[in-house]
């Protein structure tokens, strides 16, 4: 049975030249301690932001297509078209470049026949909304004529409050149905959607669900201009008084 002298000679932390082990010897577990000191210093609380995004047009435009292509990343094109009964709700994260701040993508994917459209049923779904997004077909002059009605139902819902009305996106769909020159199927050009648009005070893109093209953009496009919207309300807020 060992003294307590004995004990002593085996103690590693009572003898800095004891042959400790490398991670318990006395000049590690300072490092260490140091290392986890400048992790907190470093820490920067998450911002998490959350935007409603309604997203309407006529069926078979592609607003599902288009949801469901975003918030997969590109890897979920439904291959075979189920018509929207009321709504498809998705959620989807979005990284702000150079910030700490997240803004999550509340997609209300509305469905585009009028039958499930109706005015009780519509204001429930797009009240609160943030940004709208109006989908069209660049193959269905039908569906980019259709753009005014959809827009002017939703922004009716939320009237302008001194900040001007609902701001939103005009997205022309499938517009690889444009390629093939004199083959191609499309029935609306670029320069008619962007006429449109900044009429309407929209922002607008164009995409094909179906190969993934520029699919992201007005989505990240969304959770940029709500974080800039968020950050002059903070900066507005912290600006001294004059009174």
């Amino acid at each position: 049975m060992e003294s307590k002298e004995d004990e002593s000679k085996h103690d590693v932390f009572s003898d800095p030249s004891a042959n400790a082990p490398a991670h318990l010897a006395p000049s590690n577990m300072t490092k260490l301690s140091d290392k986890f000191s400048s992790m907190e210093t470093a820490h920067v609380p998450k911002l998490v932001l959350r935007s409603k995004v309604i997203i309407v047009g006529d069926s078979c435009v592609g607003k599902s297509a288009l949801a469901q292509m975003f918030h997969s990343g590109g890897h979920m094109y439904p291959k075979n078209y189920v018509m929207t009964v009321g709504v498809d709700f998705l959620v989807r994260e979005v990284q702000i470049p150079d910030t700490n701040a997240t803004v999550e993508l509340y997609m209300f994917d509305c469905a585009g026949q009028s039958i499930f459209n109706q005015r009780q049923m519509a204001e429930k779904l797009w009240e609160n909304g943030s940004y709208v997004i109006v989908v069209y077909d660049v193959s269905s002059r039908a569906s980019f004529q259709s753009a005014a009605k959809w827009l002017s139902s939703v922004r009716a819902i939320r009237p302008n409050s001194g900040g001007g009305p609902l701001p939103g996106l005009l997205v022309a769909n499938k517009i690889d149905l444009r390629e093939g020159g004199i083959n191609s199927r499309a029935e609306v050009d670029s320069q008619e959607g962007l006429n449109f648009a900044q009429n309407n005070k929209l922002e607008y893109f164009e995409c094909s669900a179906l190969t993934g093209r520029d699919v992201e953009r007005p989505f990240n496009f969304i959770a940029s201009q709500y974080h800039m919207s968020y950050e002059s309300t903070v900066r507005r807020a912290n600006a001294p008084q004059n009174y």
